[in-house]
């Protein structure tokens, strides 16, 4: 009996202490659906039943189709089951850019963290889920070169001297500043500098920055645009219109600049009208050139560059090592062949044609072993395929070299059809006699009648 109660005592205590520390990790979104430009909040929290012995560092997140802005982490607790958790929380801004669906990828999590009852920290590496949101187009009706989503907005304009004494050929400065809360800069779209006649524009590069604080984001944009005044008379600037959406309570709302009435009296000196043209053309070439291009490679952006790298490395390898088995397999089909009896045949060929005697002797010497390894010289071919022949041309030819100390240059020919006529006569002969082995028939065991 008491043996009994040990084994089920034993067997209640094992899931207890299979229990271990437990790690929980998820990102969340704040909404299913946003515009293009508008913050979408993302927080990335991970909680361990038991504590962290070092810190947590998620660092950026890199998200295609969107701009990833990090703010803070913060350490807290929560309630998994009925039992409480510690835990670290990320938040993120996340700015789509692009229509469409964008994803959060499956993020992973390096932590340290002890088993219950134990201290010290056991490194280990958590994943969340993969996060999706729907990124909607521009509303119909409104401009998508002029779309902003922003929390506030605020425009102001600066001239760079005073609009009342105006006269042709004057250069003045103008200056817009628009500061927008919730947004970076890469989202304030760019001014549109109306064409207003008897006036030249020479826009001038745009100052812009994002400032980020731990719990929010704002960004600016500065133009500035040169004007030059070429006519006299009445010159109306139009009024500007600036508008933005307020994903917050989800209201547009619009900024004015009123337009502006200036008459530019005459200018007896005109002499300096063409420099100063020229002047201000050089300065918006300059600036122009001067403006933020991204980052290439070989014209290429880092992502397109690392894939064509990759294929380039991949290609490379297949065609090195199909290039090393195609070597290889040329390297021994040219061995054999120098080794076979066509290439002796060759061989003996070119000595013929050329009436060497001495390298003719050589080379078959050679042709015959290949041919068949009983063959010892010529005369032993012609002998043992009764090739009359080759036997009447050899000796014809060793008694003009020998005997009569002449040399016949029709008789290598001859020597030359001769063994070409005995060579094929031997092929098929050979060919016959595989063809007949083929079709006999061997018993393995046979069956001998007594």
């Amino acid at each position: 009996m008491v043996k009994t109660i040990g084994i089920i005592i034993t067997f209640l205590l094992i899931p207890l202490a299979s229990l271990g520390q437990n790690i929980i990790a998820y990102a969340t979104v704040n909404t299913n659906e946003a515009y293009i430009g508008q913050p979408v909040k993302l927080t990335v929290s991970v909680y361990t039943s038991t504590w962290f012995t070092e810190g947590v560092d998620l660092g950026n997140i890199q998200i295609d189709n969107a701009l990833t802005v990090y703010f803070r982490s913060v350490s807290n607790s929560r309630a998994f089951s009925g039992k409480n958790y510690a835990g670290v929380s990320f938040y993120y801004n996340v700015f789509p850019t692009e229509e469409g669906q964008i994803t959060i990828p499956s993020l992973s999590i390096n932590i340290a963290s002890p088993k219950p009852g134990g201290y010290k920290g056991l490194k280990k590496t958590v994943t969340t889920k993969p996060k999706s949101f729907n990124v909607l187009p521009v509303p119909l009706g409104y401009n998508p070169n002029n779309w902003l989503v922003a929390t506030y907005l605020n425009v102001n304009q600066k001239w760079s001297t005073a609009l009342e004494n105006i006269k042709v050929g004057d250069v003045v400065q103008r200056t817009i500043d628009r500061s927008a809360g919730g947004t970076m800069a890469e989202f304030i779209p760019a001014s549109i500098w109306d064409s207003i006649p008897g006036i030249s524009v020479y826009p001038r590069r745009a100052k812009v920055n994002t400032k980020k604080s731990k719990t929010a984001i704002s960004a600016s944009r500065s133009e500035t645009v040169n004007y030059l005044f070429e006519k006299e008379g009445e010159v109306i600037f139009p009024a500007t219109e600036y508008m933005y959406w307020n994903s917050n309570n989800k209201k547009f709302y619009k900024k004015h600049i009123d337009s502006v009435v200036i008459q530019v009296k005459p200018n007896p000196d005109l002499s300096m009208l063409s420099s100063i043209k020229k002047s201000l053309q050089k300065d918006t070439i300059e600036a122009a050139e001067t403006q933020e291009k991204p980052f290439l490679i070989f014209g290429l952006t880092p992502k397109t560059f690392v894939i064509y790298l990759i294929v380039s490395l991949l290609g490379g390898l297949i065609l090195f090592y199909i290039s090393k088995r195609l070597i290889a397999f040329i390297k021994l089909k040219r061995t054999n062949y120098l080794h076979s009896e066509g290439f002796a045949f060759v061989q003996l060929k070119k000595a013929l044609n050329h009436h060497d005697y001495f390298a003719f002797s050589r080379t078959s010497l050679i042709w015959v072993k290949k041919l068949n390894a009983k063959f010892e010289t010529l005369e032993d071919l012609a002998e043992q395929t009764n090739s009359k022949p080759l036997n009447n041309a050899l000796s014809k030819l060793n008694h003009a070299l020998f005997k009569d100390e002449q040399t016949n240059i029709a008789l290598y020919s001859d020597v030359l059809e001769a063994i070409k006529a005995t060579r094929q006569a031997y092929f098929q002969t050979q060919s016959i006699t595989k063809k007949e082995a083929s079709k006999r028939t061997t018993w393995l065991n046979p069956i001998s009648k007594s």
